[in-house]
């Protein structure tokens, strides 16, 4: 473990207690990681949920992710969603809604989700999803 509490596997960091690191300082995380990309897909459902648009957005980009430790673990997120082609009547699976060609209806967005899980219960709650 290198001095912040960070092991290296290959793409995939994990989080490792030792003297220098405590629970509760944020910690950056590769944006590949799996579990990033389940709670980047979190604050998308949110954004759907809340959005009043006519079809299903999508993250496309996850710029920046950061994790804290706090009795579970909180993601900060900056992703890039964009609009699909699917409509939100159809309550298509997101990873087979391809991204709108059309140049009147392409629309993207910068998010902010800050996604809480508590694995050890299954829970996840979206604490803030702003994009704009």
């Amino acid at each position: 473990a290198g001095a912040s509490g960070t092991t290296h596997r290959g793409n995939v960091q994990t989080w490792t207690p030792n003297s220098t690191t405590r629970p509760g300082f944020p910690i950056p995380m590769d944006t590949n990681d799996p579990k990033v990309r389940r709670a980047a897909r979190f604050g998308v459902y949110r954004y759907n949920n809340s959005s009043n648009d006519l079809f299903l957005f999508k993250e496309s980009r996850i710029n920046k992710a950061m994790v804290q430790i706090v009795r579970g673990l909180k993601y900060m997120l900056n992703v890039e969603i964009g609009r699909t082609v699917c409509d939100k009547r159809g309550h298509s699976n997101l990873d087979s809604c391809d991204f709108q060609k059309k140049k009147k209806l392409k629309q993207m967005f910068r998010c902010y989700f800050e996604v809480w899980t508590i694995p050890w219960l299954q829970r996840v709650q979206v604490l803030v999803a702003l994009c704009h």
